[in-house]
């Protein structure tokens, strides 16, 4: 099953200590290990919320806005694609990312989109 993991910044987080940060492993070796065997398949950093740009559309209208869309405590600062047999599996390759350490990763299964008419599974 894939899953996208979104990888936060979660400066504010009042829980984050330190050790925490200081206990994390490298992205280096993290990226060498689950790209390297294949369980990432895809990934980046993203520019930050400054730099975003909303789009809506409203009365067939295209509304462009500077900045992310919403206040948030945490800004997503990058995604991973995983392949993992289960929840259990994303949920280690997760923890073991160092953002788990010094943010924080939201982890969403994947809901593929059957154009050919078949829904996937809710």
């Amino acid at each position: 099953m894939r899953y996208l993991m979104l990888v936060l910044s979660t400066p504010q987080d009042p829980e984050l200590t330190p050790q925490d940060e200081a206990g994390a492993p490298s992205i280096e070796d993290w990226v060498d290990r689950y790209y390297g065997d294949g369980t990432a398949t895809a990934g980046d950093r993203l520019r930050p919320p400054s730099d975003a740009v909303g789009v809506r559309v409203r009365g067939g209208k295209v509304l462009v806005t500077d900045g992310p869309f919403s206040e948030a405590k945490e800004a997503i600062g990058g995604f991973d694609v995983i392949e993992a047999p289960d929840l259990d599996t994303a949920i280690t390759v997760a923890s073991e990312h160092p953002m788990a350490h010094a943010g924080a990763i939201e982890l969403r299964p994947v809901w593929p989109l059957d154009l050919d008419g078949r829904d996937g599974e809710a």
